[in-house]
């Protein structure tokens, strides 16, 4: 497929993801219905761990530079891997006194290790199996909802460990020659993703929500 690039006056071609619709310019946010088969499956992952939760908003997030970026990382880790693709998941991402639609909105790395905190498995950007986690780290809006990052992260061969606050990178696979994809570990009851680089998750939904 082949869509416009940001300045609107020339072409480019790049796979992308099946649900964007045509658009021209680099971004655009596609507002969901509430009876659309998207709106009601994030809704059904939402109340697995929020189940008094009320949406009141969802966008996909339509970012050609983004999608550029993270099919590059996923074809990188299909070659580092011998062929085959990694695995990718479905999880939530709280941005706190950050409004989501800045990362939405970049034209670089969306997802920034260069923004990110060191937590319970060190200086990584963060994700959570549970939207309920996540939801401890939403953004929180001027009319008292909330909003959350709904992310495709390609997390590749896991390597779970116990918390870790020194971690700055993920550990080597035995034999000392490739390293793990993604560090996992459980807290509150969630399992939780860190990746140590950017372009490693797409933000695929900016949900809107009254907890």
């Amino acid at each position: 497929p082949t869509i416009a690039n940001d300045d609107g006056d020339s072409i480019m071609s790049m796979e992308i993801d099946e649900t964007f619709d045509s658009f021209a310019g680099h971004f655009v946010a596609v507002g969901l219905s509430p009876s659309s088969t998207e709106w009601k499956a994030i809704d059904n992952q939402m109340s697995e761990t929020m189940p008094s939760h009320r949406i009141t908003e969802i966008a996909r997030i339509q970012n050609t530079f983004l999608w550029e970026y993270f099919a590059f990382q996923k074809e990188r880790m299909t070659k580092l891997s011998g062929g085959k693709e990694p695995n990718s998941v479905s999880v939530w991402h709280g941005t706190r006194g950050t409004h989501p639609l800045i990362i939405c909105r970049d034209k670089y790395d969306g997802f920034k290790m260069q923004h990110s905190r060191q937590g319970m498995w060190g200086r990584g950007i963060y994700f959570a199996e549970d939207a309920g986690y996540s939801n401890r780290y939403a953004h929180m809006n001027n009319d008292g909802s909330r909003s959350m990052i709904l992310a495709e992260l390609l997390s590749g061969e896991e390597s779970e460990l116990c918390p870790n606050p020194s971690l700055i990178d993920c550990p080597m696979k035995p034999g000392g020659e490739m390293k793990y994809d993604t560090v996992t570990g459980t807290t509150k009851g969630s399992k939780v993703y860190v990746v140590y680089e950017n372009g490693r998750a797409y933000p695929k939904y900016l949900v809107t929500y009254y907890a």
